[in-house]
């Protein structure tokens, strides 16, 4: 399988872009996201190929990637997904723009101006005071940025990747997925993005890796929640068949798979169980598997696609990490 090396300057927006595309071709490439410091000589091979974050980094990163290999220039544009609260806003309101430099201000402003048309806006220049007659701010997640004396404000969380340059992936990839197919996991990538934005506490907003750190130490608060019952009825399911305690091992490499952004097949997780200790059989692994698919704990691909947690698996792991902590 082709790898697709993501390199970029910030974490941040690593981490981001790094989900969506595995969101997208998580069955049809290995995605590997790795910062510009993080870079060697070693990371990209023949036959690779790179996404990355700036053009300005094409220069910067010409000696480490083999000449043979195509490179990408990300583009960004809004999240869609995340512009609820903009969406519903009267027509005509005079909006300030503030990212994290001019640059970004102006291509956040254009790509707002094309979509919500029916609004005035403006871009903040650090130089000066902010205007008296701004109705709204509006921020692509900088809100460390925005005054905290405003309180009209509205976070559109980070922009993510446009829509030309997953076509772009796409081709590079020769996938067989249709145009359709792959603007449908595009807008799922975007809603997966603000879903996971809206999520962290607002006092975290603004360093989405402080959650990633914090997850090492503490769980990470689930996105999906479950009550007690669908626990027990779930427990009570995977019980009858006799191996909860698999079950969580599988459910925990499904989970660090997931946060290496790679799909894991049947025979990857025996050959991982096997190093924990836990030898089952083709049939007795595929037994588990089927049993936590039914129950919607994790997601399987058709073919050689692999296999990735569902939210729902999360949860259900994150609760029994809890119980024995």
């Amino acid at each position: 399988m082709k790898k697709l090396h993501i390199i970029s300057i910030q974490k941040e927006y690593l981490d981001i872009v790094a989900y969506q595309l595995f969101d997208i071709f998580g069955d049809k490439t290995e995605v590997c996201p790795i910062t510009l410091q993080q870079l060697t000589v070693e990371t990209v091979g023949e036959g690779d190929f790179v996404l990355l974050s700036k053009e300005i980094l094409r220069g910067i990163t010409a000696s480490f990637i083999p000449s043979s290999c195509p490179i990408i220039i990300a583009k960004r544009e809004i999240n869609i997904a995340a512009t609820k609260k903009l969406s519903a806003l009267p027509g005509g309101q005079r909006i300030l723009i503030i990212n994290d430099t001019m640059e970004h201000a102006d291509e956040t402003a254009e790509s707002l101006s094309s979509i919500y048309y029916e609004h005035e806006y403006q871009t903040y220049d650090p130089l000066h005071p902010v205007p008296e007659n701004m109705d709204w701010i509006i921020t692509p997640g900088e809100m460390e940025l925005v005054p905290a004396a405003y309180k009209n404000v509205i976070d559109i969380g980070p922009r993510t990747l446009d829509f030309s340059t997953i076509k772009q992936i796409e081709s590079e990839l020769e996938t067989s997925i249709s145009e359709t197919t792959l603007m449908n996991r595009f807008f799922k990538s975007q809603v997966t993005v603000a879903v996971n934005q809206a999520t962290i506490p607002v006092e975290d907003e603004v360093n989405t890796s402080q959650v990633n750190k914090a997850a090492g130490v503490h769980r990470k608060e689930s996105i999906q929640k479950l009550s007690t019952k669908e626990i027990a009825d779930m427990k009570h399911k995977i019980d009858t068949h006799g191996f909860l305690d698999e079950s969580l091992v599988i459910l925990s490499i499904f989970k660090e798979g997931k946060e290496s952004f790679k799909m894991l097949g049947r025979a990857k997780v025996k050959e991982q169980l096997a190093d924990k200790g836990i030898i089952l059989s083709d049939q007795q692994l595929r037994l588990r598997l089927e049993i936590m698919q039914e129950e919607q704990l994790i997601h399987a691909r058709i073919g050689r696609g692999g296999t990735k947690i569902s939210e729902k698996g999360e949860a259900f792991l994150d609760h029994f990490q809890v119980v024995t902590e």
